[in-house]
């Protein structure tokens, strides 16, 4: 059985191709952008190490940063959100396992 789990990804790039390359990997992995470098979404665990893969693949470790976590990130934000109104998270709440 397949077990999802909600992620966060953030990252610096320095680099305009490689943060390109990444924003539209993660895209491609279904994660939804809700800022411009920081993307949430519901994956299962091969789409998780996709993710690790990318960053490995495009992070230069000497100046780009990134991170990825794991948690309940979708019901934080409708509570803590600033900014953000519920029509922003439509696409997210109907695509992940709540």
């Amino acid at each position: 059985m397949l077990f999802s789990k909600e992620i966060l990804v953030a990252y610096d790039i320095e680099n305009n191709k490689a943060r390109n390359k990444v924003f539209n990997g993660l895209k491609d992995i279904g994660l939804f952008s809700i800022q411009k470098s920081v993307f949430i979404g519901s994956v299962k665990p091969a789409e998780e190490r996709a993710v690790q893969m990318l960053l490995m693949q495009y992070i230069d470790k000497k100046t780009d940063k990134a991170f990825v976590l794991s948690g309940s990130f979708f019901e934080q934000l409708k509570k803590t959100g600033i900014g953000y109104t519920i029509d922003d998270f439509f696409f997210y709440e109907n695509s992940c396992v709540i």
